[in-house]
């Protein structure tokens, strides 16, 4: 095949796929360039999810006349001029595409004006073409208005997803923008709803409060950590232990006022609170590292969330350091209730018995408090080991004879050996519980909370729970509205424990959003499942023996018990004749 160059259009297309991949990306370009210009406020309007119209307007020093045919210029760029710029860095943008890759697979307007102008310009291109360019009346600052985005290349429009996930997405990213900037006053809307705004005072810890709400910006610590050889500062704040989240979605990380992702960091992180986070949890963080701008690389992907240290470990150590100490230094955590570790041990040990866990509630556990297995050793066998039985119970067709791995079920059903997932069988229980429920208007459907309690929810949740709400509240959940961002929990479904309370809460709507994807009407299947994955025991959670025959007995009663609501075997079983092929018997 003949090798030749591709024509203008084909490759300015090409070159905006790397750097505009959905709404989402034009609005981060967007604000980049308006926190370069040094705005103070940043309004950010869309509808149809951004795939219809985004229009991103601020006061910041706006583009003179001459030079706003030359901002549509592919590597145009106000922010170096040679290689060596490039390592020393104040700005958020610096490659020059953003621009120019936007108006490639959109119609765009823009309209500005500088402080000592007596009018702005306008200038409208469509497909990367300038069809427009005039003088106008305009406010200080820029207005950009990008509409029908991808029009020109419907194979990429198809891949987007639904309005109310792409509305959720730029939320989350406009979100990070206020945290990583307290000092800018951000709003946006949607159609005539706001989803989110910040006072743009300058306090991070107010902007955090009007991300996650107040509650969660009271159980925030300070972290203030500078390191004079390297000239590195750290400051921020991270969650006190008893306020954890089941995803990593919660931290935010800013190195020089740039947004980034970082595994090695939020290792370190993690790392840092040591035996005060939970397994499988993770702190809800908001972290400012200021270091030398020639110590880090920022010039590794299109869409800049990727940097390179200079000296990694050195990175690593800090951070570690930094979290530690501002643990370490606190006698009381913020936040954190009197005796929470004492009265989760007494959730989860019985002293003086030998059956370790508490009977009294089906399949209780703490929401937020992994067990200390070296002190259940009397109770049940160390992680990894066989816990076997002598004595068979017998329930229906099967015998109980225990639990192996602290995850599956050992049972005999007469000639076959049974192994039942622990979690996923108890899936299956309480989805059929919940379509029992559905069905019925007779049964009991909730637990009315003995003191009600209020969640605050982050700013990319907002757009969806209002078509979410009534749904909970039929499967059981009292959730009423105080405002936009915070709800009253008066009840709970009847499957959960009494005790649940916003942080159980919260982590399955977490599980529910991340589970919706691009639905926005049919939520009622995404609920079912995330609520009985949630509340399911889980693998590696050691049973008391009556427990285990609860699960057993349960599990044989369900409808479909063979698979959990997600389609997974609950069961696996060998017969006798594999068994003693195995093992190379030759009969019975």
């Amino acid at each position: 095949m003949a090798i030749r160059v591709l024509d203008k259009n084909t490759a300015e297309q090409i070159a905006a796929g790397e750097v505009i991949e959905n709404p989402a990306s034009v609005v981060k370009e967007l604000v980049e360039n308006a926190l370069d210009a040094g705005s103070t406020r940043i309004e950010v309007e869309i509808s149809g999810g951004g795939k219809s119209a985004i229009i991103v307007t601020d006061n910041g020093q706006g583009i003179s006349a001459p030079e706003v045919s030359l901002a549509f210029q592919r590597f145009a760029t106000s922010k170096l001029s040679i290689l060596d710029d490039l390592y020393n860095l104040s700005s958020l943008g610096f490659r020059g595409e953003a621009l120019p890759s936007i108006a490639a697979v959109a119609r765009v307007s823009l309209t500005t004006r500088t402080e000592g102008s007596i009018s702005g310009s306008q200038i409208i291109l469509a497909g990367g073409e300038i069809l427009k360019k005039e003088e106008v009346g305009a406010p200080p600052g820029t207005r950009v208005t990008v509409k029908n985005l991808f029009y020109n290349t419907p194979g990429r429009l198809k891949f987007l997803r639904a309005d109310a996930a792409e509305t959720a997405r730029i939320s989350a990213l406009l979100s990070e923008f206020a945290l990583a900037n307290p000092g800018v006053a951000f709003n946006l809307t949607s159609g005539k709803r706001k989803l989110f705004s910040s006072s743009g005072d300058g306090i991070l810890l107010h902007a955090i409060g009007s991300v996650y709400g107040n509650n969660t910006a009271e159980s925030m610590l300070e972290v203030n950590f500078r390191d004079r050889a390297s000239g590195c500062n750290i400051a921020g704040y991270t969650s006190a232990p008893h306020l954890t989240r089941s995803s990593r979605r919660w931290i935010t990380l800013i190195v020089n006022g740039r947004l980034i992702k970082n595994q090695m960091i939020t290792n370190a992180l993690e790392r840092g609170y040591g035996d005060y986070l939970p397994r499988q949890r993770h702190p809800l963080t908001v972290l400012h590292l200021l270091t030398p701008p020639q110590t880090i690389d920022v010039n590794v992907h299109p869409t800049k969330v990727e940097i390179r240290f200079q000296e990694p470990e050195l990175i690593r150590t800090l951070i570690y350091r930094a979290v530690k100490l501002t643990l370490q230094s606190s006698d009381q955590l913020s936040g954190w209730p009197q005796n929470t570790i004492k009265e989760a041990h007494d959730n989860v040990i019985t002293s003086g018995q030998g059956t370790g866990w508490k009977e009294s509630t089906y399949f209780g556990q703490p929401i937020h408090f992994e067990p200390d297995y070296s002190q259940i050793r009397e109770a049940c066998a160390e992680p990894g080991e066989t816990w076997l039985y002598s004595e068979s119970v017998s329930d229906g067709d099967c015998k109980l004879l225990g639990q192996y791995l602290h995850s599956y079920l050992v049972v005999q059903k007469n000639d076959d050996l049974l192994l039942i997932d622990q979690h996923a069988a108890h899936e299956r229980i309480i989805y059929q519980q919940l379509l029992n429920i559905e069905q019925s208007t007779t049964s009991q459907q909730d637990f009315q909370l003995t003191i009600p309690q209020t969640i605050d929810l982050p700013a990319a949740w907002r757009s969806k729970m209002p078509a979410l709400l009534p749904l909970l509240n039929k499967f059981g959940f009292d959730l009423e509205p105080i405002g936009d961002d915070s709800y009253i929990i008066r009840a709970v479904p009847f499957v959960l424990s009494k005790e649940t309370g916003s942080a159980q809460l919260n982590d399955i709507l977490e599980m529910l959003f991340a589970a919706l994807g691009d639905m926005t009407t049919d939520y009622r299947e995404a609920i079912l499942k995330t609520i009985s994955c949630q509340r399911a025991v889980k693998a590696k959670q050691p049973l008391t023996r009556p427990e285990m025959e609860k699960l057993l007995s349960d599990w044989q009663k369900t409808p479909r018990a063979q698979y959990c609501p997600h389609g997974r075997p609950t069961v696996i079983s060998f017969n006798r004749t594999q068994l003693e092929k195995s093992f190379n018997r030759k009969g019975s």
